[in-house]
């Protein structure tokens, strides 16, 4: 049973479906909207002094932060059972009972009324350009997109949680894994048996087994975890804290530090011999070098003879893997090899040749400053006769000769005293 376990394809399953839950978890994460970019355009595109122009500042950052405030009281429970009704939200300080009563009055259906504080803020914006506020088109442009990509990222939001993976989906999944392990406990048992005819036994402590079981239903509760980021469990987004820390980041950047900032001075960088001061205790700062920076190939006293190179006179890709240099072919050429047996009898056997390249391989040099193998041969040619060619290879035979005549006049000496 154990063997047709590869016919449920456990990996692939689990693998996809974590990889859809995550890649759904890190666009929500990459789409939760802060409050920094709308209330420093706000600080900066209505920069008046007047009371007037504090309360518009102040109002456009409350109605930004209300409707997502409307949004996740949908879509997060954390955030329902903190604001159970709008008498809520009104008791917190997001809206005023006024602006409630408006904003039941626009539809009655819930969920469908998250975009009327943006046209309240948008409405004070525009109010503020025609009142001369916002001198600029440009700058209430920048200060309506600033708002829109906030309320894009709200609305995808909404998307993510309105359509979620289809459920059959996920139960197919989590029940193939626990199918996979009961399974497992029949089919990977420790039997005890005389027959001959067994197959091979687990060990009574099934390691394999247990780390499968760890890494897979690790696996799987990754996924159970990841699947509504919105959620109430302890890995999920502290959404809560993203509403009060943007209302309260929101109004210190359009009203307590509106148009401060610290006196001029002369900073510690101006100085010339300024040197990166770090703790006693860190890690000193490594510098981004290049791997060849500090490799010196000539000193700065050499000589260095630049060559005017025509690009069209270049050899083709295709040649120049079978280019050597003239110290290289010659490095190969001179090197020697001595292959002797270990039970050779007669030392006349032992043969000595060199290593040479093939002329076929340095022939298709066309450079005339790099000879060719030729060259080479007629250069280093030995004036002996003893050497012979096979091939492309020479191969001397001096030393066989020279030890073979030796042991021929030895044998004839000794002939001659018997």
């Amino acid at each position: 049973m154990d063997d047709r376990m590869k016919y449920l394809p456990l990996t692939f399953m689990l693998g996809f479906f974590v990889t859809t839950v995550f890649e759904r978890w890190r666009s929500a994460l990459n789409v939760m909207p802060f409050i920094e970019s709308v209330a420093l355009s706000v600080a900066v595109l209505l920069p008046g002094k007047g009371e007037e122009d504090r309360l518009t500042r102040r109002a456009i950052v409350r109605y930004v932060v209300l409707h997502q405030v409307l949004v996740f009281r949908d879509i997060s429970m954390r955030v329902r059972r903190r604001f159970p009704t709008l008498q809520y939200v009104v008791d917190a300080g997001f809206m005023e009972p006024e602006e409630r009563d408006e904003l039941e009055a626009v539809c009655c259906n819930p969920g469908q009324n998250y975009w009327v504080p943006i046209n309240w803020a948008n409405s004070l914006a525009l109010d503020a350009h025609q009142r001369k506020l916002i001198d600029q088109p440009t700058a209430f442009n920048n200060l309506i997109l600033a708002i829109k990509e906030f309320r894009v990222s709200m609305e995808t939001l909404i998307k993510f949680d309105s359509i979620p993976i289809p459920i059959a989906y996920p139960q197919v999944v989590f029940l193939a894994v626990r199918v996979y392990f009961t399974i497992c406990i029949v089919s990977r048992q420790f039997l005890i048996s005389d027959l001959k005819s067994k197959t091979q036994m687990d060990y009574p402590v099934p390691i394999m087994s247990i780390l499968e079981f760890i890494f897979v239903i690790g696996w799987m509760k990754v996924a159970e975890v990841l699947l509504n980021p919105l959620g109430e469990d302890d890995d999920d987004f502290e959404v809560n804290w993203i509403i009060d820390k943007n209302i309260s980041t929101g109004m210190a950047i359009v009203d307590n530090t509106h148009g401060y900032h610290p006196n001029l001075v002369n900073d510690k960088f101006a100085d010339p011999d300024y040197l990166p001061a770090y703790s006693e205790k860190s890690q000193l700062p490594r510098t981004l070098t290049g791997s060849a920076a500090k490799v010196e190939l000539a000193s700065p006293d050499d000589a260095v003879k630049i060559v005017r190179v025509n690009p069209e006179d270049a050899p083709p890709t295709s040649e120049r893997g079978s280019i050597f240099t003239k110290r290289n072919a010659y490095s190969l050429r001179n090197r020697t090899i001595s292959i002797s047996s270990n039970n050779i009898e007669s030392p006349s056997q032992e043969r000595k040749f060199n290593l040479s390249m093939p002329a076929t391989m340095l022939s298709k040099s066309k450079q005339p400053d790099r000879p060719g193998l030729e060259t080479l041969n007629e250069e280093n040619e030995p004036a002996s006769n003893n050497h012979f060619r096979r091939g492309d290879r020479i191969y001397s035979s001096d030393s066989g000769k020279s030890k073979g005549r030796q042991s021929s006049e030895e044998s004839e000496k000794e002939k001659n005293q018997v």
